[in-house]
């Protein structure tokens, strides 16, 4: 793939101000990536996502060249590094910010919810009130319990879930959180305070901070970059989607996860320069 196969398509002047920071000073620059619906296509799981090869050697690339090339997302490390992106040197904020792969190190910022055991116990109960009978419970995650359903799951059947869901988190001291055909039950995390905290115990002032993501969570992590900028941090946030609240608020706009790769692949070009 060409880099000019993807038209990068900036809606503000601190966008462009923020990819000129990148271009003087990319040793000191923060990228931060989302995954799903940002560098792939969502999938239902358990289906392993289809991970362009290509976005391997481009982060081992920026990995090299930046001050911190890295992902916050909602899977966690151990899937990351499933579909073959944990090389060398990236960082990962994963679970929301519950783990965090470092330096070839994973550590645990948040602790594991002890009542995960009782959702476990009482998830059937949840379901059978649903009317809900072929839903899959996703446990590779240390920190949440993540229940998927079919598309085109009846409007009744879903809201039974999710009110369901909500009393059950609520009991356990959890939160719900709905998604992409799948209900997340787990602690009070976002992206908001992941990237603070992260960006906050760097070493060094960052050039530049950039983040891409596609969906309503990561307005959260956009709350950071206002933040910053508001501080004279030049920062850049992309939108990876159609989704109106993410275009609202994005520096940048790219075409999914062709176009979040073909962005990457210009600001290596820009390291080399």
């Amino acid at each position: 793939m060409h880099e000019e196969s993807h038209v990068l398509t900036f809606r503000t002047r601190d966008g462009e101000k923020a990819w000129e920071a990148f271009s003087r000073n990319p040793g000191r620059a923060v990228i931060m990536l989302d995954g799903d619906g940002t560098m792939w296509e969502i999938v239902k799981y358990p289906t392993m996502p289809n991970v362009d090869p290509r976005y391997r050697p481009v982060l081992d690339r920026l990995i090299a060249q930046t001050g911190v090339t890295g992902m916050l997302t909602g899977r966690s490390v151990e899937q990351v590094r499933s579909f073959g992106l944990l090389g060398e040197g990236l960082q990962v904020l994963g679970q929301f910010g519950c783990e965090w792969w470092h330096h070839g190190r994973l550590t645990l910022p948040v602790e594991r919810p002890a009542t995960l055991d009782v959702v476990d116990a009482m998830l059937p109960e949840v379901f059978a009130k649903a009317g809900l009978a072929d839903a899959s419970i996703e446990d590779v995650k240390s920190h949440f319990r993540a229940i998927h359903y079919a598309a085109g799951t009846d409007d009744t059947t879903v809201a039974a879930l999710v009110a369901g869901l909500t009393h059950l988190a609520a009991k356990t001291g959890l939160v719900c959180l709905p998604g992409h055909n799948v209900i997340e039950l787990g602690p009070e995390t976002n992206k908001r305070d992941a990237l603070a905290w992260f960006v906050a115990a760097l070493p060094w002032e960052p050039s530049v901070v950039l983040y891409a993501g596609d969906s309503e969570p990561d307005l959260a992590a956009f709350d950071v970059l206002d933040g910053l900028r508001s501080q004279g941090v030049p920062t850049l946030k992309v939108g990876t989607s159609d989704n109106t609240a993410v275009k609202a608020r994005s520096d940048l706009l790219v075409r999914g996860p062709l176009g979040t790769l073909s962005m990457l692949l210009r600001l290596c070009a820009l390291t080399s320069r």
